[in-house]
């Protein structure tokens, strides 16, 4: 079960969250419009596996605990020390470990963590690793590279491009098998001759960082087939 959580938390935070939505936070009102659509993306899951319909009162408390996080992280994350990417990533960890501790509470551990517990768990690890891959990685790259979003204008065509980069390297992972090596390795080449932009994801740092991502994702998924 917990892979159609981690799932549907990655489409509520990197799919279905807009930048506009990212500033709107700084609010109470965005926080709550983000937060029902996280609620709102685990609601769907009964229709994945029937199971999750017992699990709607641990989902209002992840909901809760999400609020909490991402409400602290917009007033306080700026006060941790090190770069901006420090706070990004705490708050993924204690989303993740939020789902596992609340999903814990409420099922068996064989429950949680068997693929086989869930007739859509491995469907949802490979939507995962394409969202993290193809959307999260790109965000995390933004911050880490562009704290300050000064490159925003030309995130239009480069967004598009991380995406295809990232989704490009996981599928070559898990489908080209020898193949995904060499052909990563020559569209890193390429890409870093002819950078499309000034944008942080168009130059080699940035693009070395989705496809090295998504091709380690895609060969975990791999070795799991």
């Amino acid at each position: 079960m917990l892979y159609l959580f981690v799932f549907a938390h990655l489409v509520a935070d990197f799919v279905l969250q807009p930048y506009w939505l990212v500033l709107r936070k700084r609010r109470v009102d965005g926080l709550l419009i983000h937060c029902a659509i996280v609620l709102g993306c685990m609601l769907t899951l009964p229709l994945l596996d029937r199971a999750a319909l017992a699990l709607v009162p641990a989902m209002l408390a992840i909901t809760a605990v999400h609020f909490a996080a991402d409400w602290w992280k917009v007033r306080f994350g700026d006060r941790i020390p090190g770069p901006p990417i420090g706070p990004f990533l705490l708050d993924q960890l204690i989303h993740l470990a939020t789902l596992i501790g609340v999903l814990s509470l409420a099922l068996a551990q064989a429950q949680v963590w068997q693929i086989s517990a869930s007739p859509f768990a491995r469907l949802a690890l490979y939507g995962s690793a394409y969202i993290i891959a193809a959307f999260a990685t790109p965000i995390g790259v933004m911050i880490w590279l562009d704290p300050g979003f000064s490159n925003a204008a030309l995130a239009g065509g480069t967004r598009l491009r991380s995406v295809l980069a990232g989704a490009s390297a996981v599928s070559l992972a898990i489908f080209g098998g020898l193949l995904a090596l060499p052909a990563t390795l020559i569209g890193m080449t390429m890409l870093a001759r002819h950078p499309r932009s000034n944008h942080p994801l168009d130059l080699p740092a940035g693009m070395l960082a989705v496809l090295c991502v998504g091709a380690t994702v895609g060969t975990v998924l791999a070795l799991l087939q």
